[in-house]
């Protein structure tokens, strides 16, 4: 009687298995089916392309190619279903018009002009999608004083007399086109940013027992948030600084290759705040510069400027030299292009026998639109 009982029990868990994979499986398959579809009809002499999404994830960037040429990827928002794709010439007849998702083809995304409709004209360039006026993004790693004076303002360095000075860093910035579109020959931007630092040697990566290890330590299988980090940077912070930069950019070289970059003049207006010192310290002063504008390394730049830092001197007396290698993140599939990697150097010279300061920084810029799909 028992053997029977587990006979109609293996029975029964057996029947239960399969008809949960035939409930499964097919679920499973939907939920693999493409997520991208090319509104039709396409017709010829068309100047646009419209993509639907059939489940849109915030954050995802949808690209369009057209034969041989690829247009500028979209981000996706939280709810939107459908993106518009103005293109740079019409659409004609045999046409190959291709969606991809995050850098890839999709499969069935992938349709062909029929014949029929309009062969020629052009398309209106004004007519074409602007890119964002509007980028903002939040940043965290670590600066090493390579050259710097051991006291300055009453800020001591602990550290001083070491190889090294370092501190954790955290900050925001932001850049805001306030002038001209993306295609125009003369942009005008207004750029922001604060950084939160504190001294290596301020932080116990080491305490006491039962004592909590601060979130910016490197832990063995531990990895605290970005959000964890950068709030322990805030609320430990040994120096704030904050600047504000109106940039022009007037002439663009390499204009049509993959490495395009722009000539700008900028104006740097800013503080440093220490926290043991009397007052903030004013940092001015004015540069040129050259930015990566698109590429593998869009955002890096290199200037070079004329001004004062307080901290040394009250005095226009000091050459500002400052470098920034920026560099994407997209082969990584949990991050793709919502972060990138930066190197940056900054120079703060006299030219004379005062006091200078090198300062070399790395870590990561994460973009907060992308971040939460807006």
């Amino acid at each position: 009687m028992i053997m029977s009982n587990q006979r109609v029990l293996g029975q029964v868990c057996m029947f239960v298995c399969v008809a949960t994979m035939a409930l499964v499986l097919p679920a499973t398959a939907r939920a693999q089916a493409p997520s991208l579809t090319i509104k039709k009809p396409l017709q010829a002499g068309a100047c646009e392309v419209f993509v639907q999404i059939a489940s849109p994830r915030a954050g995802d960037q949808v690209g369009l190619v057209v034969e041989l040429t690829q247009y500028r990827e979209q981000t996706v928002i939280a709810g939107r279903r459908e993106l518009k794709f103005v293109l740079s010439e019409p659409l004609r007849q045999g046409f190959r018009v291709r969606a991809r998702l995050n850098g890839n083809d999709v499969p069935g995304a992938n349709e062909v002009v029929p014949a029929g409709g309009g062969g020629g004209g052009t398309c209106e360039a004004a007519g074409q999608a602007d890119e964002s006026p509007f980028d903002a993004s939040v940043f965290l790693g670590e600066v090493i004083d390579n050259f710097a004076p051991d006291r300055v303002a009453g800020y001591v360095n602990p550290e001083a007399g070491s190889r090294q000075k370092a501190q954790f860093i955290a900050g925001f910035d932001f850049d805001y086109r306030v002038y001209g579109r993306g295609n125009s020959p003369v942009r005008v931007w207004l750029q922001g940013q604060t950084m939160h630092g504190v001294r290596t040697a301020d932080v116990d990566c080491r305490p006491k027992e039962g004592d909590e290890v601060p979130p910016v330590c490197v832990r063995n299988g531990a990895n605290p948030n970005v959000s964890d980090k950068v709030r322990f940077i805030l609320e430990n912070a040994t120096s704030v600084e904050a600047f504000i930069n109106p940039r022009v950019e007037f002439f663009k070289l390499q204009r049509d290759s993959d490495s395009a970059a722009w000539l700008y003049v900028t104006g740097n207006i800013g503080f440093i705040a220490l926290r043991d010192a009397p007052k903030v310290f004013r940092t001015t002063h004015v540069g040129l510069g050259l930015l990566a504008d698109e590429g593998n390394f869009a955002g890096s730049f290199f200037e070079v400027g004329w001004g004062k830092n307080e901290l040394f001197a009250t005095k226009w007396n000091r050459l500002k030299v400052d470098g920034l290698l920026s560099f994407s993140l997209e082969r990584l599939p949990l991050v793709r292009d919502n972060g990138r990697l930066f190197v940056e150097m900054t120079v703060d010279n006299d030219l004379h026998d005062g006091p200078d300061s090198v300062r070399t920084f790395f870590g990561v810029d994460i973009d907060l639109k992308k971040a939460v799909g807006q």
